[in-house]
């Protein structure tokens, strides 16, 4: 994970100091909180996913830039990577499922062949004649 103190978070977002500390304090950011060096680090994405970066400056050609986007690009290259190798993942599973019920279903088949013995042919019945005739 990418981390950032709480002077970055300030740049990075445009909020006050103490919103962002204020921020931190809650019982649902302490996973994503580190301290080093006495300096309490936040990482970078769940602070964006709560308070987006601002737009810094043009660069030339008019685009935009995001200092934000800048300092968790590589991060996010890897989450999308481990993302990747999770469906990956999933997709050889559900193969391997289909794979099993193909087997199954196949079986099964096989079975309700075994099953259904040649049924004898009856004789028809002779018709019933009436009585008037």
């Amino acid at each position: 994970m990418n981390y950032i103190d709480i002077k970055e978070a300030v740049k990075a977002t445009g909020k006050s100091e103490k919103t962002i500390r204020r921020f931190l304090s809650k019982a649902e950011s302490k996973p994503f909180i580190e301290r080093k060096d006495s300096k309490l680090l936040v990482d970078v994405n769940y602070l964006f996913d709560s308070y987006p970066p601002i737009k810094v400056g043009k660069k030339e050609g008019g685009q935009i830039l995001d200092k934000g986007l800048d300092v968790s690009m590589d991060n996010e290259l890897y989450e999308l990577k481990n993302k990747l190798a999770l469906y990956e993942q999933e997709i050889k599973h559900k193969d391997q499922l289909l794979n099993e019920k193909d087997g199954r279903i196949l079986d099964l088949q096989k079975a309700m062949l075994l099953l259904e013995a040649p049924k004898e042919q009856e004789k028809p019945l002779p018709k019933k004649r009436r009585w008037w005739f």
